[in-house]
């Protein structure tokens, strides 16, 4: 792993969670793109798990770095055991943290069924599994979406963008359209303002473990102090994980079990300019790029990425 340059910035984004509002009178047409990478399925499965330990989870892909989407986390997620983990509020200052809050509330099942009859109403539910409508914006987000409805696994592909409107009235979508999908796609970042008392108190989620990039340390622009924090676990973040695919001066790694346990309060304290060292009299230091690993997570260090 080559020794980390100072000089260099570490790339962090914010989480995505907009979509992109067209008029009533539909958006302008959108150019060609290549056809999405994943392969969109619906096909029956007795008992979903590991892969598909959720029912429902949506998430966005764009054409950008992996190291530039690492953090991005569900737009939505709903557990098997029914229940919504989402990004809780962060205060508006500089630096922000590392790690955004998490917080998870438990859903009823006559709410999980209202989300299951708005997807079925829209038409997402019939085994079509594109629907894009064979394009996309030019540098547009895709949205992912996977549902488990009574054993059957739905792997769709969507323009969460294609969202239109009539002043204030909500309009309704062909079934099975591009429109339709964006129109269910908008309610997922609010579940709360949909679905309302099907939703019970929020709590701090936890997460089973860590997925991290290591890399060199921060920038600080503006200028600004940043506090330096020692490795607490005793793999050195010199040797930390393995090479990430398609970035050579980083290396991902998951951090579960134990472990996880002890590094989360540091991750929790630490902000997007902390920088980290491997012993109080180490001359090097290493900026990290983390997210919690959730239900559904594959491959985040893999070639997948």
């Amino acid at each position: 792993m080559p020794r980390p340059r100072p000089a260099s910035p570490l790339i962090t984004l914010a989480v995505l969670v907009a979509t992109v509002v067209a008029g009533c009178t539909g958006a302008a047409s959108p150019s060609p793109s290549p056809s999405p990478s994943a392969s969109p399925s619906a096909s029956p499965s007795a008992s979903p798990s590991g892969e598909w330990a959720f029912r429902l989870r949506a998430t966005l892909s764009q054409a950008l770095p992996p190291a530039a989407t690492f953090s991005w986390l569900p737009v939505a997620l709903v557990t098997e055991d029914l229940r919504v983990i989402a990004p809780g509020p962060v205060d508006l200052i500089y630096p922000g943290p590392l790690v955004r809050p998490l917080l998870e509330r438990p859903l009823t099942e006559a709410g999980w069924a209202a989300i299951v009859a708005e997807a079925r109403a829209q038409g997402l539910l019939t085994g079509k599994s594109d629907f894009t409508g064979g394009s996309t914006l030019p540098g547009g987000a895709t949205g992912h979406l996977r549902l488990v409805v009574d054993g059957v696994r739905y792997d769709l592909l969507g323009d969460p963008s294609r969202v239109v409107r009539c002043g204030a009235t909500r309009c309704i979508p062909e079934p099975g359209t591009p429109e339709a999908f964006a129109a269910f796609w908008s309610r997922l970042p609010d579940l709360a303002g949909w679905l309302g008392a099907a939703l019970g108190p929020e709590t701090a989620y936890r997460p089973t473990g860590w997925a991290i990039l290591v890399g060199v340390p921060p920038e600080m622009q503006p200028p600004a102090s940043a506090e330096t924090i020692d490795w607490p676990l005793a793999t050195p973040l010199a040797t930390f994980g393995s090479p990430y695919p398609g970035d050579s001066s980083r290396r991902c790694g998951l951090v579960t079990g134990t472990d996880a346990t002890t590094l989360g309060p540091a991750l929790l304290r630490a902000t997007e300019l902390t920088r980290w060292r491997d012993s109080p009299v180490s001359a090097w230091l290493y900026g990290l790029v983390v997210r919690p690993i959730l239900p559904g997570d594959t491959e985040l260090c893999g070639p997948a990425a």
